[in-house]
């Protein structure tokens, strides 16, 4: 997930651990196009990095045009990148209309930690599992306050049925980084009140040939060169229930 990833210590150790550093000299550098880099969705995801002793930076792109070079200084500055949650084609869309995705695979090559929760972590694979067609999601709604900035970038599930927004998923076209098509929050409902994990499952049919990853709300997936594990929040359940093992979509 996004910032509700970002706000457990679990998380926050992962991406510290994967620099080889200690926290004091690591610098994060924080994209926060995803959310039209608003500075409260910043706080949110790089708080509990900035209290281990890293140095946040930032690149906005959203209503800027940084040169390439600008750009260049800033990701070398980096150990650490991390995408924000929140609409995935506005983010991808830009960087690409930026050249900033070349500049990002280039940091990948080096060995910078590209990391991020929910549209953060879609960007650097094939393609995703998008609420990106959420109209919370969008530039106006999270610009003018609509979308409040308590919780995840994610929408929460309708209380009844009647209230379910008519919005669809999608499949979004990402970074090409990684292998796969991932569905992030594959454990909950949203507003539209589908089940992103059925959703996810009927989108995979419609693209037999790729690799499907669902992530939990509350998981990470770590790859490490040829080596992957998996991240999980402490007391928090997910698709996989703690007793039984048995998968429940709900």
């Amino acid at each position: 997930s996004g910032s509700d990833g970002l706000g457990q210590p679990c998380f926050a150790d992962a991406i510290i651990d994967l620099t080889g550093k200690v926290a004091k000299a690591i610098t994060v550098l924080y994209l926060g196009t995803a959310t039209y880099d608003r500075p409260e969705n910043r706080l949110k995801q790089t708080s509990l990095l900035s209290e281990r002793g890293c140095r946040i930076i930032s690149l906005d792109v959203t209503s800027k045009s940084p040169s390439i070079i600008q750009m260049i200084n800033v990701i070398e500055d980096a150990d650490v990148i991390l995408a924000s949650g929140g609409n995935t084609l506005f983010a991808c869309d830009r960087w690409k209309r930026l050249g900033l995705d070349k500049l990002l695979r280039d940091a990948m090559l080096r060995g910078t930690v590209l990391t991020g929760g929910s549209a953060g972590a879609i960007c650097w694979f094939d393609g995703g599992h998008s609420d990106s067609m959420d109209p919370d999601s969008y530039k106006t709604a999270m610009l003018s306050g609509e979308k409040d900035v308590v919780g995840d970038e994610s929408s929460a599930m309708p209380e009844n049925e009647d209230d379910a927004k008519t919005w669809e998923y999608i499949r979004v076209d990402s970074l090409s980084f990684l292998p796969g098509l991932v569905c992030p929050h594959h454990d909950i409902t949203q507003s539209n009140g589908i089940p992103r994990s059925r959703d996810f499952d009927e989108m995979m049919l419609r693209h037999s040939s790729e690799t499907g990853i669902g992530i939990d709300h509350w998981a990470g997936l770590e790859i490490n060169g040829d080596r992957y594990r998996v991240v999980s929040a402490k007391g928090k359940e997910g698709s996989v229930m703690s007793k039984t093992k048995v998968f429940s979509p709900d």
